[in-house]
């Protein structure tokens, strides 16, 4: 009788676990069609802005260096006047301390822009710029992600 019932037991408990599986590999198959989902809603975006960037690295390969550096200059104004405006919203210690971050991150790229105008030679200066570029495109994500965050 004790083998019998332990047996019932057992199986019982058998139908239990596959009928568990069965729900638990059906969450787990919605839950990865839901994170699917969510990814290419994200990956469209990146990509076109990531065309955007090469597009604009090929032209600048081609752009003059005094029509570079002006256009390079325009960007780091457009980009400290939005700074600017975040450090103006206030809010939480992590949000001031996210745009002294951006502020810090755009003296950088006035040091590099610096370089970039001391150099002589077109081939530093080339060189050079490729580094400059990927610094204003972090620093342009960076203000929109922190813009995005502060509802502007």
């Amino acid at each position: 009788m004790k083998n019998l019932l332990l047996a019932s037991l057992s199986i019982g408990l058998c139908l239990a676990s596959v009928q568990a599986e069965d729900s638990l590999n059906e969450q787990l198959r919605r839950a990865a069609e839901r994170l699917k989902n969510e990814f290419s809603k994200v990956k469209e975006p990146s990509e076109v802005k990531g065309r955007e960037w090469y597009k604009q690295a090929k032209e600048h390969l081609t752009t003059s260096r005094e029509e570079y550096l002006k256009k390079a200059g325009d960007v780091l104004t457009r980009w400290k006047a939005h700074i600017d405006v975040l450090k103006e919203q206030g809010g939480r210690d992590y949000f001031k301390t996210r745009v002294k971050a951006l502020e810090e991150h755009h003296t950088f790229a006035l040091k590099e822009m610096e370089t970039l105008n001391g150099l002589t030679e077109e081939a530093q200066f080339r060189a050079r710029q490729k580094s400059f570029d990927k610094t204003l495109w972090t620093l342009e994500a960076a203000v929109e992600q922190a813009q995005e965050e502060a509802g502007l």
